[in-house]
């Protein structure tokens, strides 16, 4: 017979991974053959949403911190966002608020996309001006 003290302590168990579980992130990748430098291409995927990615925010940032490129949807919300970008190409729907700055060759950058999920994409720049993802 199993104590009660042990089935609770499975339950506890059980609900804090339910708790603690995180939700799908955006997952931001660079297009294969779009890299080179002034303009590389990335896509955004949302395992929630099939036909497009949900975010209201896109920033690109140096790895001191400095913002390169900043977008915000405008009316606020998900329902223009893209599942193709291209660096220094507002899409339709969103406003430009910084940049875009000219990504520079040697340069460390990361791309995030936000909204109700989240995803990061980190990439460098290599003397050649081709962009390659990277580990933050």
């Amino acid at each position: 017979m199993r104590s009660p003290r042990l089935a609770n302590l499975g339950w506890a168990w059980v609900l804090l991974l339910l708790l603690t579980a995180c939700r799908p992130v955006l997952q931001v990748s660079l297009l294969d053959g779009a890299r080179q430098l002034p303009a590389p291409r990335f896509t955004v995927e949302d395992p929630e949403h099939a036909d497009r990615p949900r975010y209201t925010t896109v920033q690109v940032l140096d790895r001191a911190g400095e913002m390169y490129w900043q977008l915000r949807a405008e009316p606020y919300g998900d329902t223009a966002s893209v599942a193709s970008l291209t660096y220094g190409e507002a899409p339709p729907g969103f406003t430009v608020l910084d940049g875009p700055r000219a990504l520079q060759p040697g340069g460390r950058y990361a791309l995030y996309v936000v909204g109700k999920n989240r995803g990061t994409l980190h990439f460098d720049v290599d003397l050649e001006g081709h962009a390659t993802e990277v580990s933050p």
